[in-house]
This record gives C-alpha cells, sequence and structure tokens, in this order.
C-alpha cells in the first residue's frame, strides 16, 4: 500500500525490540494510532527526533499486515519546554494518560485532538499556570465526552449564596447521593461553566487565583476519576 501522510499528537513513545519504538499518535481523523518506527534508537538515525513524547509532527507512513511502519516525519511544534520542570513533565504525562484512556473508541476524537493540541502548546509555554491547564483539560475532555453539565449559579444553597454543592457523579446533590457532593466557591464554577464552553484558542489564556486553582483540580481530579473509573494520581509526585 502506498505511503500517506497525517498530522498527530505523540502521546506516548515506548521502547520495542532494541533500536524501535513504539508511538501512540492522536490524530484528527483517525483517533489513536500506534506506529512503529523502526531504528530510531540508533545512533545518528534521521528519525531518533521522534522519541520523545508531546510533540506536533506530520507523519509519512506506511501500512503493512494491518500494522503502521514510519517511512518520514517532520515535526511541527516540539513542547520541548515541558521536559524543563517537574509540574509541566507531571502534567503532561496526566494528559497524555487521560487521551490514551478516553479516545481508542471515541467518535470525538477530532475534538480531543484540538483540545490536545493546545494544551500540550500551552504547557510548554507556560510553566507558571500548569495547574489552570490541568484542570482546563480535565473539565473540556470530560465535557467531550458528555458528562459535564452547565451549573445555575442560583440553583445550590441559594440565591445569594456564594458557594455550591456539586455532585461529582452527574446528578442532584442530596441526602442518597451525599458521598458524591463537593462544596465549591462560585469563582470554581464560573470556571468549570467557562471551561465547558470557550473556544478552544481560549479555553487555557485565563487566569484564577491559588485557592481556586486547588479547588478546580481537586474537584475535577475526583470528577474526572470517577466517570473514567481509573484513579488518577499524576500530581502526587508534586505534594500539592
Amino acid at each position: 500500500m502506498d505511503p500517506f501522510n497525517c498530522r498527530g499528537l505523540i502521546i506516548r513513545s515506548s521502547e520495542y525490540k532494541d533500536k524501535d519504538r513504539l508511538l501512540s499518535v492522536l490524530t484528527s481523523d483517525r483517533g489513536l494510532i500506534t506506529i512503529c518506527a523502526k531504528g530510531v534508537a540508533k545512533p545518528g538515525s534521521s528519525l531518533g527526533s521522534v522519541s520523545m513524547p508531546y510533540m506536533l509532527c506530520d507523519f509519512v507512513v506506511t501500512i503493512s499486515h494491518g500494522y503502521y511502519y514510519l517511512k518520514d516525519v517532520s515535526i511541527i511544534e516540539s513542547n520541548a519546554k515541558i521536559m524543563q520542570s517537574l509540574e509541566q513533565m507531571a502534567v503532561a504525562a496526566h494528559i497524555s494518560s487521560c487521551l490514551m484512556d478516553c479516545t481508542l473508541q471515541s467518535e470525538n476524537s477530532k475534538e480531543a485532538y484540538e483540545l490536545a493540541v493546545y494544551a500540550f502548546y500551552m504547557l510548554a509555554n507556560n510553566k507558571d499556570k500548569y495547574l489552570f491547564i490541568y484542570s482546563a483539560f480535565n473539565w473540556r475532555l470530560l465535557t467531550i465526552a458528555g458528562f459535564t453539565v452547565l451549573y445555575d449559579l442560583e440553583d445550590s444553597l441559594g440565591k445569594n449564596s456564594k458557594t455550591h454543592i456539586i455532585n461529582i457523579g452527574g446528578g442532584d446533590s442530596g441526602a442518597n447521593s451525599r458521598n458524591f457532593n463537593r462544596v465549591l466557591e462560585e469563582p470554581a464554577v464560573r470556571a468549570l461553566n467557562y471551561f465547558a464552553t470557550a473556544d478552544l484558542k481560549k479555553l487555557f489564556t485565563a487566569r484564577a487565583d491559588q485557592k481556586t486553582e486547588n479547588e478546580l483540580k481537586d474537584f475535577t481530579t475526583d470528577y474526572l476519576s470517577m466517570h473514567f473509573e481509573k484513579s488518577y494520581d499524576c500530581l502526587s509526585v508534586l505534594n500539592i
């Protein structure tokens, strides 16, 4: 079969045999695919640059016996600055883990791909916003997957209240679901609504104070873990 071109994000790079790599690549039209990059670990390999994750690349790929093989690649955005801090690397690892978990069979891979492109780029270039980017990514991915709602700021503890009871199961708050309830301050609830609806180009450009960032981090992690049925703890290495 003739080679074909595709643009994608390297979500994960794994060792395979002695000199090869298996690349998990998220694309807008094919979803998540695995590309075998043969010989890239050899000294002097012209394709050695693809051993690093988080890069946006244009790939030339061939298919043989149902498997994808890398023929050529050019880097569009390296996102190399992610590797400059533990905080950025922890969030990038979290984003990759979420994408691996939710987009294999997703009908919304195009939206997830676009979200990931902006998330990795903003993370690489905004070290101080790593927690905000983490929470914004979580909530938008959950929105793409159909697990979120827009919150009525007056439909909680009262019209004049500044705190709101939110249920991480997505259902109504109440005595039978109290173990799933979380109390959030109004700025955090407004941020969730913003994360769900903002233009992707602007999603990661907003800011929040430290208290709100911590609220959003804890809430979106709990919500994500419940709906994806997995414990997400990549930030535990940061002791925050």
